[in-house]
């Protein structure tokens, strides 16, 4: 059964997506003086962003079981006041060791948290009505790594670091009682038995199978070009850092448009055809920075035009995915959705670091990488759209559904 969502909701479970983001990015301009704090490289403090992806993954698979049975606001709240707690000692931290702790414990609170937003959604939609939620939720949270940065450094320029922590803080305070208020008591009947599935299960329904893959490595093309933007723009073509933000700015405007396009086709079609359209798109871009680097391979804009187009998908295809993935557990979308966002995680931080690792001297890994992500994630998502067609054929014969 669907219900309606209000648009109070859908903006509260947007800001609690919005978190992780403020999360990794508000403090990114900061992290050299955090260093020189603590009087230790500035490697050691850059790696809690690979820390907090790790901790989110983590409260993910705590939270989604947990949402499954004591409900989606209690253990959402719960997840808010950990991590507004953690972000006030992450500013009173004094060390290096303590900053780690608090970091990995704030994104485990963040992870339980952010685990019940495709939780809720799931619980009140389905098929294209999910996914035109999904798609919505995901575009007011983009308006967090766009801002965040700026954010950092105007705390920073009138105040000190620790003071970006509070702030976390406060805003996710802020949430965790608008949640309070805003949230029903229960979204959804989650009595301790209403889902018996575990991690396993979700896992070994072949259905769903297939976008699980395409979600993991749709993120992890994502999380390749955040984590490597800096080099391929400002070191690879050497321009300055006002036309790399101007080239970010240009990927969100392109993320935008096809997130709003997504939404107006998702009245006339499925979200597994339209996953499928994104995804070609998507390694379309990739074929189109291959052909960059093979023709012109000094050329700014041949490049930039495949990073956009391959940014830009990416308004359609997490969306999507996660709606169709979730449309197999009617029962159990928390634990789903931790299995999910886990996958996701992980995936993305490992893809993303191979990249790096590998981009010394040239853009070619972190492109084949993008293209190949991309392409995995297409014939993954194929196989599951022509799984699910052959068994929805087989109820139809059978006179099942």
């Amino acid at each position: 059964m669907q219900h309606k969502i209000s648009k109070k909701l859908i903006l509260l479970l947007a800001s609690v997506f919005a978190m992780t983001p403020y999360a990794i990015d508000s403090y990114l301009p900061a992290i050299p003086i955090i260093a020189n704090d603590f009087d230790v490289n500035t490697s050691l403090v850059a790696i809690t962003v690979s820390i907090y992806v790790f901790g989110m993954a983590l409260g993910q698979l705590i939270g989604g079981p947990l949402s499954d049975k004591y409900g989606r606001k209690p253990v959402m709240v719960a997840g808010l006041l950990i991590f507004a707690l953690c972000s006030v000692f992450l500013a009173l931290a004094n060390s290096l060791e303590l900053f780690w702790l608090w970091r990995i414990l704030q994104s485990i609170g963040g992870g339980v948290a952010v685990v019940g937003v495709p939780a809720v959604i799931r619980d009140n939609a389905e098929g294209k009505e999910a996914a035109k939620l999904f798609s919505l939720v995901m575009l007011i949270m983009m308006i967090a790594p766009s801002i965040a940065p700026s954010i950092g450094t105007l705390i920073l320029q009138i105040s000190n670091w620790h003071w970006i922590f509070i702030s976390s803080g406060i805003f996710a305070c802020v949430v965790a009682i608008w949640a309070i208020f805003v949230m029903p008591k229960q979204v959804k009947s989650t009595a301790p038995h209403a889902s018996s599935i575990g991690f396993l299960d979700v896992l070994k329904n072949k259905q769903a199978l297939g976008y699980l893959i395409a979600q993991a490595f749709a993120y992890g093309v994502l999380m390749t070009f955040i984590t490597n933007a800096p080099f391929a723009y400002i070191v690879t073509f050497g321009i300055s850092e006002e036309l790399f933000s101007l080239l970010f700015i240009a990927n969100v405007v392109g993320v935008v448009m096809v997130n709003r396009y997504n939404s107006y086709r998702l009245n006339h079609t499925e979200p597994e055809h339209m996953l499928v359209s994104f995804l070609a798109l998507q390694l379309f871009g990739g074929v189109v920075l291959i052909s960059a680097l093979i023709i012109a391979p000094t050329n700014l804009w041949f490049a930039a035009s495949g990073f956009i187009i391959v940014m830009a998908a990416t308004g359609g295809t997490m969306s999507n995915a996660n709606a169709c993935f979730l449309k197999h557990f009617a029962k159990g979308a928390g634990t789903a959705q931790a299995v999910l966002g886990a996958t996701q995680f992980f995936a993305g931080a490992a893809i993303s670091a191979i990249a790096a690792m590998l981009s010394t001297n040239s853009l070619w890994a972190m492109v084949l990488i993008i293209a190949g992500s991309a392409l995995i994630a297409l014939l993954s998502t194929l196989k599951a759209n022509a799984l699910n067609a052959h068994d929805l054929h087989r109820q139809l014969k059978h006179g099942i559904g």
